[in-house]
Protein backbone atom coordinates (compact mmCIF):
# COMPACT_ATOMS: atom_id res chain seq x y z
CA UNK A 1 0.00 0.00 0.00
CA UNK A 2 1.52 3.25 -1.15
CA UNK A 3 0.15 6.73 -0.67
CA UNK A 4 0.56 9.23 -3.43
CA UNK A 5 0.29 12.92 -2.63
CA UNK A 6 -0.79 15.13 -5.47
CA UNK A 7 0.90 18.41 -6.28
CA UNK A 8 -2.10 20.44 -5.13
CA UNK A 9 -2.15 18.58 -1.79
CA UNK A 10 1.55 19.38 -1.28
CA UNK A 11 0.95 23.05 -1.99
CA UNK A 12 -2.03 23.03 0.39
CA UNK A 13 0.05 21.37 3.14
CA UNK A 14 2.90 23.84 2.61
CA UNK A 15 0.54 26.83 2.80
CA UNK A 16 -1.16 25.43 5.92
CA UNK A 17 2.22 24.99 7.66
CA UNK A 18 3.34 28.46 6.58
CA UNK A 19 0.12 30.00 7.83
CA UNK A 20 0.49 28.16 11.13
CA UNK A 21 4.04 29.47 11.57
CA UNK A 22 2.91 33.04 10.81
CA UNK A 23 0.05 32.81 13.31
CA UNK A 24 2.38 31.37 15.95
CA UNK A 25 4.94 34.13 15.34
CA UNK A 26 2.16 36.70 15.52
CA UNK A 27 0.98 35.41 18.88
CA UNK A 28 4.34 34.71 20.49
CA UNK A 29 6.30 37.52 18.81
CA UNK A 30 4.32 40.18 20.64
CA UNK A 31 5.75 38.94 23.95
CA UNK A 32 9.40 38.66 22.86
CA UNK A 33 11.07 41.97 23.69
CA UNK A 34 14.29 43.03 21.97
CA UNK A 35 16.34 45.81 23.54
CA UNK A 36 18.85 48.10 21.87
CA UNK A 37 21.62 49.52 24.03
CA UNK A 38 22.85 53.09 23.60
CA UNK A 39 25.78 53.54 21.21
CA UNK A 40 29.21 54.06 22.81
CA UNK A 41 29.25 57.74 21.79
CA UNK A 42 25.96 58.50 23.62
CA UNK A 43 26.46 61.37 26.06
CA UNK A 44 25.65 60.85 29.74
CA UNK A 45 26.18 62.92 32.88
CA UNK A 46 28.43 61.41 35.50
CA UNK A 47 28.87 62.22 39.15
CA UNK A 48 32.52 61.60 40.02
CA UNK A 49 31.86 61.57 43.76
CA UNK A 50 29.37 58.67 43.58
CA UNK A 51 30.55 56.86 40.43
CA UNK A 52 27.08 57.00 38.91
CA UNK A 53 26.07 58.22 35.45
CA UNK A 54 22.69 59.62 34.45
CA UNK A 55 20.70 59.93 31.22
CA UNK A 56 20.49 63.53 29.94
CA UNK A 57 16.65 63.52 29.75
CA UNK A 58 16.59 62.56 33.43
CA UNK A 59 18.85 65.49 34.37
CA UNK A 60 17.62 68.10 31.88
CA UNK A 61 14.00 67.22 32.65
CA UNK A 62 14.75 67.76 36.37
CA UNK A 63 13.42 64.31 37.28
CA UNK A 64 16.35 63.58 39.57
CA UNK A 65 16.14 63.43 43.39
CA UNK A 66 16.31 66.77 45.24
CA UNK A 67 19.65 65.88 46.87
CA UNK A 68 21.55 65.62 43.59
CA UNK A 69 23.83 68.60 42.91
CA UNK A 70 23.78 69.40 39.18
CA UNK A 71 27.02 71.36 39.41
CA UNK A 72 28.98 68.15 40.16
CA UNK A 73 27.89 66.48 36.92
CA UNK A 74 30.20 66.19 33.94
CA UNK A 75 29.17 65.22 30.38
CA UNK A 76 31.08 62.22 28.99
CA UNK A 77 30.30 59.35 26.61
CA UNK A 78 28.74 56.18 27.92
CA UNK A 79 31.83 54.25 26.73
CA UNK A 80 34.06 56.43 28.93
CA UNK A 81 31.73 55.97 31.91
CA UNK A 82 31.77 52.19 31.51
CA UNK A 83 35.56 52.18 31.03
CA UNK A 84 35.88 53.97 34.39
CA UNK A 85 33.55 51.31 35.89
CA UNK A 86 30.80 53.82 36.67
CA UNK A 87 27.31 52.42 37.10
CA UNK A 88 24.06 53.67 35.61
CA UNK A 89 21.63 55.31 38.01
CA UNK A 90 19.03 52.74 39.10
CA UNK A 91 16.11 55.11 38.50
CA UNK A 92 17.33 55.84 34.96
CA UNK A 93 17.62 52.11 34.26
CA UNK A 94 14.19 51.40 35.75
CA UNK A 95 12.61 54.20 33.71
CA UNK A 96 14.11 52.67 30.54
CA UNK A 97 16.40 55.52 29.51
CA UNK A 98 19.28 53.22 28.56
CA UNK A 99 17.32 50.80 26.36
CA UNK A 100 15.13 51.18 23.33
CA UNK A 101 12.68 48.29 23.29
CA UNK A 102 10.68 46.72 20.48
CA UNK A 103 8.92 43.40 19.99
CA UNK A 104 9.90 40.59 17.65
CA UNK A 105 6.79 41.39 15.59
CA UNK A 106 7.93 45.01 15.23
CA UNK A 107 11.35 43.89 14.00
CA UNK A 108 9.88 41.42 11.53
CA UNK A 109 7.52 44.06 10.09
CA UNK A 110 10.47 46.45 9.69
CA UNK A 111 12.60 43.77 8.00
CA UNK A 112 9.72 42.91 5.65
CA UNK A 113 9.37 46.58 4.74
CA UNK A 114 5.79 46.81 5.99
CA UNK A 115 6.53 49.68 8.39
CA UNK A 116 9.30 52.25 8.72
CA UNK A 117 11.91 51.91 11.42
CA UNK A 118 11.14 54.33 14.26
CA UNK A 119 13.74 56.99 14.98
CA UNK A 120 16.52 55.95 17.32
CA UNK A 121 16.63 57.32 20.82
CA UNK A 122 20.23 58.39 20.14
CA UNK A 123 21.75 60.44 17.30
CA UNK A 124 25.02 59.58 15.56
CA UNK A 125 26.82 62.41 17.36
CA UNK A 126 25.88 61.00 20.79
CA UNK A 127 23.04 63.38 21.57
CA UNK A 128 19.67 62.04 22.67
CA UNK A 129 16.35 62.29 20.77
CA UNK A 130 13.98 63.35 23.51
Amino acid sequence: MQFEISRSERIYAFLAILLGILILLGLVGQFIIISDEPPPQAVVYMDQSTGIYYAPPYILGKKYPPGLDESRLKAITIAEAKQMSYKADEDCVELGYFKQKSTLNDRLRIMAGLVEKPPSRWNEDGSWNW
